[in-house]
């Protein structure tokens, strides 16, 4: 079997992907679903009308449920990075065309769970 070699750009772009689905978790829209306020300014449907109705229904979620939006938004975006990933393998676009673990989205779904780079 042939040895992944991948330069440090490959690893930190990885690396980068996984800190912004990380920090989604904790201070992204996930945070926003959690404190029940989706936009501070959307006080009137005439700030905006989708704005408006996201704060109307965060406001009658329990936590509970507001926690679980908000898990769903952290999936989502998890979800969205690695799809991405998989499209740049199938284009064969350098260096995303293949990974450590056999593909690039395999690396980054490794490094989500605390994965080691190899040496």
């Amino acid at each position: 079997m042939t040895e992944i070699s991948k330069t440090p750009e490959y690893r930190a772009v990885i690396d980068d992907l996984v800190k912004i689905c990380r920090d989604t978790a904790h201070f992204g829209y996930a945070n926003v679903v959690r404190k029940g306020v989706w936009n501070r300014n959307a006080t009137s449907p005439e700030f905006d009308r989708d704005q408006y109705a996201f704060n109307q229904l965060l406001s009658r979620l329990a936590p509970a449920d507001r926690e679980t939006i908000a898990r769903m938004l952290v999936e989502q975006s998890t979800g969205a990075v690695f799809e991405t990933l998989k499209v740049l393998e199938f284009h064969a676009v350098e260096p995303f065309k293949d990974g450590y673990e056999g593909s690039s989205f395999h690396d980054f779904i490794g490094r989500l769970g605390d994965w080691e780079w190899p040496e």
